[in-house]
């Protein structure tokens, strides 16, 4: 099957004020993703998860380089144009940020920030972006979509704000989705809620997943593939229950040893 996303030595640094080299921040990243595939990006905290989120919409700061090729649906992403990757995001590819009440307006109310993704791709009719904007409210498991269109972001809950922003992400039917981190800020509860919606998104449109998390526990339970990072570098690309039994390198022994249940005292 031809890969949907193809990402060839990827590698991101940035310039520090009074340092003469920048640091490098993500460095030779290869790995692929095919459609419909769910595919887990795991480490810990620093090891550039974000980053390379970020790199892959062309969202990176602009203090930030990004060398290398990413080839998505036809596209080189690196080389495009700001114009033309923006015209990409959203219709083609997607992403959930990990904290909805920051990634949201807090002065716009939940349905005109959905409807405005409709707005910004050509849709005129404000009637009908609304509209639109709350049946993807429903589909994202938001009762009374009709009423909570109407509410700001600190007016919900937590679980319902990230509804809101999976709504963003969903709405022009993208063929992969990112989600970074997209449970980190919900209790148990909510958390396996989301990402049940997840799957369920995924199974109903074909899409691609690739799901960032520095919690091995939500990807073993989502993805089928496992990439782990460490400092920057692929340190592993394996399917994940592989990575579970028999993890190859220490640092992705000591994320498995983390969510392995301790052993009974004697």
């Amino acid at each position: 099957m031809t890969a949907l996303l193809q990402v060839e030595g990827l590698c991101v640094s940035v310039a520090h004020p009074g340092n003469s080299d920048p640091v490098s921040l993500l460095r030779d990243v290869r790995f692929a993703l095919s459609p419909g595939e769910t595919v887990g990006v795991l480490g810990a905290s620093g090891s550039g998860k974000t980053t390379l989120a970020l790199a892959l919409m062309g969202l990176l700061p602009r203090d930030f380089t990004a060398t290398g090729a990413v080839h998505f649906d036809g596209h080189e992403l690196l080389s495009l144009s700001e114009g033309a990757r923006r015209s990409l995001r959203a219709r083609r590819i997607s992403i959930v940020f990990q904290e909805p009440l920051t990634a949201l307006n807090p002065r716009q109310r939940i349905g005109a920030q959905v409807a405005e993704v409709a707005r910004a791709h050509g849709e005129r009719n404000a009637t009908r972006a609304h509209r639109l904007a709350v049946e993807m409210l429903s589909r994202t498991g938001l009762d009374d979509a009709d009423e909570r269109a109407h509410r700001f972001p600190h007016e919900v809950s937590g679980g319902e704000r990230q509804r809101a922003l999976l709504a963003m992400a969903l709405l022009l039917d993208p063929a992969l989705l990112i989600a970074d981190e997209p449970t980190s800020a919900l209790d148990v509860t909510v958390q396996a809620q989301v990402l049940q919606l997840l799957r369920a998104q995924q199974r109903e449109r074909g899409m691609a997943l690739l799901l960032v998390s520095h919690d091995l526990g939500v990807i073993a339970t989502t993805c089928a593939r496992t990439i782990v990072l460490h400092e920057g570098h692929v340190i592993e690309d394996t399917p994940t229950r592989q990575l579970l039994a028999a993890p190859e390198q220490p640092q992705s022994r000591a994320l498995v040893d983390a969510v392995r249940p301790p052993e009974p005292a004697p």
